[in-house]
């Protein structure tokens, strides 16, 4: 029995090699197979069979079996990606949020060593400076301007008035 070109052979065109790609899963738009795929080539699996010995049926199940727990991960996935994108953006909403707040309020801003020079412990001496935001920076990483002068959010060492203690003024 001849068995004529069906519209799956046709498909196999779009999957090409590009050997400028260091994985050829990002070579071209449509290399995964989708539920539609799947079910024309169970239909194409189906119409070819050899009618004297066809198919097992425990055999289809397990295939049937299998595409729906693809489909399960494939969905699993796409759900894992939204919460990433979720959290991420819940992210920079809270760090907006927070530095933002921090508009007009008195904050002690740790400043490293110009020359790098280290204390006894071997970390970078730091000294600490007070003044009031006056203004926050949300290009790029958060930075907050204290009287004027631009620091990075994370050198922000507290908020308000605090008293200093001994480690403090060890600095």
């Amino acid at each position: 029995m001849a068995v004529e070109s069906t519209t799956l052979m046709s498909d196999a065109a779009k999957y090409i090699y590009d050997s400028t790609k260091a994985t050829q899963a990002s070579s071209t738009s449509s290399n995964t197979l989708t539920t539609d795929d799947y079910w024309k080539l169970m239909a194409a699996q189906l119409q070819y069979q050899d009618m004297t010995n066809p198919m097992d049926n425990s055999e289809m199940m397990n295939q049937m079996t299998q595409m729906s727990s693809m489909s399960t991960m494939e969905k699993l996935s796409e759900a894992v990606a939204n919460f990433s994108t979720v959290t991420n953006n819940l992210s920079t909403v809270t760090l907006t949020s927070y530095s933002t707040g921090l508009l007009g309020k008195e904050v002690t801003v740790a400043v490293p060593d110009p020359n790098g020079e280290k204390d006894e412990d071997g970390k970078t001496k730091l000294t600490y400076t007070k003044g009031k935001v006056t203004g926050v920076d949300l290009t790029g990483a958060t930075s907050v301007y204290v009287d004027g002068r631009k620091y990075e959010l994370s050198q922000v060492m507290s908020v308000g008035d605090v008293p200093e203690t001994t480690e403090t003024k060890k600095s």
